[in-house]
């Protein structure tokens, strides 16, 4: 998929980014399949993690440490930043997982 915010974005083989997140069903922005895996240089440097509604604590506490061990396992970064979107939480307006504050704790 081309750079869609602009122009001038550039691809990156020492950036990975791994995203969980709902995609499909014309949810906003239509991207994030789980074939979308980078191009160019930036082939394999993207992972998209795409989640069903409803996901609680403990299945995106499986999900999320089987996949983020083995990135760093594969990839072994310098550093990690992590995004979090509250909108994940159950209840929020705009979310459909039914995860909580106390699930974002990983020991």
């Amino acid at each position: 998929m081309p750079c869609s915010f602009s122009s001038k974005c550039k691809i990156l083989s020492w950036v990975m980014t791994v995203s969980f997140h709902k995609y499909g069903d014309m949810f906003f922005p239509g991207t994030g399949d789980a074939k979308e895996i980078g191009e160019r240089e930036g082939k394999f440097y993207a992972i998209n993690v795409p989640l069903k509604d409803g996901i609680d604590d403990s299945s995106f506490t499986r999900l999320f440490k089987t996949i983020i061990s083995k990135v760093v396992e594969t990839y072994q970064p310098g550093a990690i930043v992590l995004q979090c979107g509250a909108d994940s939480l159950a209840g929020d307006r705009l979310g459909c997982f039914n995860l909580s504050i106390d699930g974002a704790y990983f020991p």
